[in-house]
């Protein structure tokens, strides 16, 4: 029998599992819808045992059909700088706290604040981050240690009966073997961790002391290729699996790069999916506080990923393709065909994509998007190409910070997620970036097999040499030279609305983002 492994990428709006043969080739794929809850106050907030019971679901599915095929690891990847609190049996004591939550702005404030400052932080805090960890925690409250926090100081009866604080792949592995372990790259965002070396990551004690954090209520500290442990037997039984190791494998930013090939320092990746990333591995741990990117530890031990994300991507088209009533199983196809009844530039149409605030290059939770030049000659296809457009203009604001920080020239970007699947979004991009877009084969499954690869690895099965290939065949999209000369205009106009209204937005939006929500 052939070895194989399976992905699960647990992501904000399903996911997504693969089965994948030791020639890494996938043969079976299968995916779990869940609800995302957002309410007033910042509150952002899903059901873990719904994620469980899908990836559960899913894992039988891909079992049933592995005919010829001995299944020998599971590899987790998915969202992270989310909180789950668990008991002693790893069952969820209340929602998870997901990465769009800003609820624990207010103790990120109180925890950074103090004279001398640089950009609201204590000045001596801010080394000791930045010297150890190789970033600081946001001010917008989206961050672990942000979500942690917010439950100590709100919730102080659920802060004590949580035995661990577990992010959501590592929640997935907790159910699925009992122990209680966590990959060092998909816990950098608690900030406790001293990163400086790259192949031993381990959690720092003033750090820790620092955050106001109990190390006994965090999981241990393993590598992304190491195993978590064996299925449990219970599990095993309800999978008709056999003695199955999980291996932690990375959060999905990460391990987007692995499953598209970007093995080498600086094959950079922009990744299209709920939200949207621009990332490659670098030999360096360096951070820019100003634009909110950092290099951190990589699923791969020894080397260092590029963190620089933005909040808003995939989302906005669901957002307005549901507000146009835009459903049914084309969907998707219908959106297609009304972008490419639109010319460049939309008419005049230009879209803002901070439906939910931003992280890089400004870390803003209080900016708010929506359609700018409105007329009352735009048609659907022209609301549909300007978020598009709006969001690939997102990604340039980005795009150039991250060439600056990495001191490099980009030359060309792969591309991967959801959003990749559209010829449109990938010609708009190439065109907007001014640099060619390599779109890697099965894009919205890319993250998936990039984590049962980690499995492969993990169990000594394969070399992350040996990974570069994955991602081929590739569908290259050029930059049109006159549409480039357009977007670089419509770019100054995006940006200068961002500078004329964020100080409007943030008095709008304060005020209503500060009321509390409750837990629960």
């Amino acid at each position: 029998m052939k070895d194989a492994f399976i992905g699960i990428d647990l992501g904000t709006s399903s996911v997504k599992l693969g089965l994948v043969s030791i020639d890494k080739v996938t043969v079976g794929k299968t995916t779990r819808e869940y609800q995302l809850k957002i309410e007033k106050g910042g509150s952002a907030v899903q059901n873990p045992q719904e994620w469980f019971d899908s990836v559960m679901d899913g894992v039988q599915e891909l079992v049933a059909d592995s005919k010829g095929l001995e299944i020998k690891g599971i590899g987790l990847t998915g969202q992270w700088s989310g909180t789950i609190p668990v008991d002693r049996n790893g069952n969820a004591l209340g929602d998870a706290i997901i990465w769009m939550d800003t609820r624990g702005s207010e103790e990120i404030d109180r925890l950074t604040s103090g004279f001398p400052s640089l950009s609201g932080y204590r000045i001596d805090k801010l080394v000791r981050w930045l010297r150890k960890t190789g970033g600081a925690p946001a001010h917008s409250g989206k961050d672990s240690l942000a979500h942690i926090l917010y439950i100590k100081r709100e919730l102080p009866d659920l802060y004590e009966k949580t035995y661990k604080f577990m992010e959501p792949k590592d929640y997935i592995a907790a159910r699925l073997t009992g122990n209680f372990r966590a990959s060092w790259d998909n816990i950098a965002l608690l900030w406790s961790t001293d990163n400086r070396d790259a192949n031993n990551v381990v959690y720092d004690s003033k750090l820790l002391r620092m955050s106001g954090i109990s190390s006994e209520k965090l999981p241990e500290v393993i590598k992304p290729t190491d195993v978590v442990g064996t299925l449990n037997y219970e599990i095993r039984g309800k999978l008709g699996i056999g003695e199955t190791k999980v291996i932690s494998g990375c959060g999905d930013m990460a391990c987007s790069l692995i499953g598209s090939g970007c093995i080498e320092d600086f094959k950079s990746l922009i990744y299209n999916g709920t939200s949207s990333w621009i990332t490659s591995h670098v030999p360096f741990k360096k951070t820019d506080i100003f634009h909110n990117i950092a290099s951190l530890p990589s699923g791969i031990p020894g080397k260092y990923f590029i963190a620089a994300e933005q909040e808003n991507s995939g989302n906005c088209m669901e957002f307005i393709s549901n507000f146009m009533e835009i459903k049914g199983e084309d969907k998707y196809a219908v959106i297609e065909k009304l972008a490419s009844e639109s010319r460049s530039g939309s008419n005049g149409l230009l879209f803002l994509p901070w439906l939910f605030g931003e992280r890089a290059p400004i870390e803003d939770p209080y900016v708010r998007g929506g359609f700018y030049n409105l007329s009352l000659d735009n048609t659907k296809g022209d609301m549909v190409r300007s978020v598009m457009e709006g969001v690939a203009l997102n990604s340039k604001w980005l795009f150039n910070s991250v060439e600056r920080f990495t001191g490099q020239r980009i030359q060309e970007l792969y591309m991967s997620g959801g959003g990749a699947l559209s010829p449109a979004r990938a010609k708009i991009f190439a065109s907007v970036l001014g640099r060619k877009i390599r779109v890697v084969s099965d894009p919205r499954f890319s993250t998936v097999v990039g984590a049962a690869m980690m499995a492969a690895v993990g169990l000594n099965r394969m070399r992350f040499s040996e990974l570069s290939s994955l991602g081929e065949p590739f569908v290259d999209y050029l930059p049109d030279k006159d549409d480039n000369l357009y977007y670089e205009r419509e770019f100054g106009q995006f940006i200068a609305y961002y500078k004329s209204n964020k100080r409007n937005l943030k008095e709008s939006n304060m005020a209503r983002l500060s009321r509390k929500v409750a837990y629960g």
